[in-house]
């Protein structure tokens, strides 16, 4: 039970990792447009406020998304190894993150022109956290099944002549 929670915390971190670092990425790809055709680069905060920003979605994303892709694919892929349970995962966060973006491009009232654009970026900047969480969850699971337990309350094994 404890081993099955520190896994997903820890695919969870590196899912949030990867998601601000996309946010760092997409910062710095904006900066060069801007720089590169001479508009506005956005002011002093615009960086740390983008990086803010997709630090918090990533927080959002975490139990909304990539933990039931993950539940999902390995519930279904249980017993047939990483890889496929890592793709099981990337289809099903695509699903998610494709039907997401819909619903929230239809809420704010983006062209419906745009909306498959919208769901492919979605999905695109999805498949790198859930297929990490996937893969750091499952080797965490495997590292915890090779480690030693310790039984009892102590590792000192007594001798009898000790008694």
């Amino acid at each position: 039970m404890v081993a099955g929670i520190a896994r997903h915390l820890a695919g969870m971190a590196v899912a949030w990792l990867v998601v601000v670092a996309e946010g760092v990425v997409g910062y710095l790809g904006l900066l060069a447009y801007a720089l590169a055709t001479g508009s506005d680069v956005g002011g002093p905060l615009a960086g740390p406020m983008f990086v803010v920003i997709a630090a918090l979605l990533g927080a959002v994303l975490l139990p909304l998304l990539f933990l039931p892709a993950v539940a999902v694919a390995e519930a279904a892929g249980r017993r047939r190894g990483t890889g496929r349970v890592a793709a099981l995962a990337a289809l099903v966060a695509v699903v998610l993150a494709a039907a997401y973006a819909v619903v929230g491009a239809i809420a704010t009232q983006v062209s419906a022109a745009y909306l498959p654009l919208v769901a492919a970026v979605a999905a695109l900047l999805v498949l790198a956290p859930v297929v990490l969480y996937a893969l750091t969850a499952r080797g965490v699971g495997w590292v915890a099944r090779r480690v030693p337990r310790r039984r009892g309350g102590s590792m000192v094994a007594l001798s009898p002549e000790a008694g």
